[in-house]
């Protein structure tokens, strides 16, 4: 079934590559697919071929990381 909220390649940005854990060149993000908390990423490094995937949701913003800090740390009552 399809789903009501498309997957869309616009509205994404350009993923980031991440070091290789076996030699420590650049893995690129050859891969990207929905995935129900949010998209999977499949990166490879083009030296030594390892791979790794990972999964990404939703990006909390800088302004709510502050507030929840705040809130943990009890500096916005004083």
């Amino acid at each position: 079934m399809a789903s009501s909220d498309p997957f869309n390649f616009r509205t994404s940005f350009m993923v980031m590559p991440i070091p290789c854990i076996e030699c420590g060149n650049n893995m690129h993000c050859v891969r990207r697919m929905p995935e129900a908390a949010g998209e999977k990423q499949l990166f490879i490094c083009a030296t030594c071929g390892q791979s790794s995937e990972r999964v990404v949701g939703p990006q909390v913003s800088d302004e709510e990381v502050q507030r929840s800090a705040e809130r943990d740390a009890d500096l916005s009552a004083k």
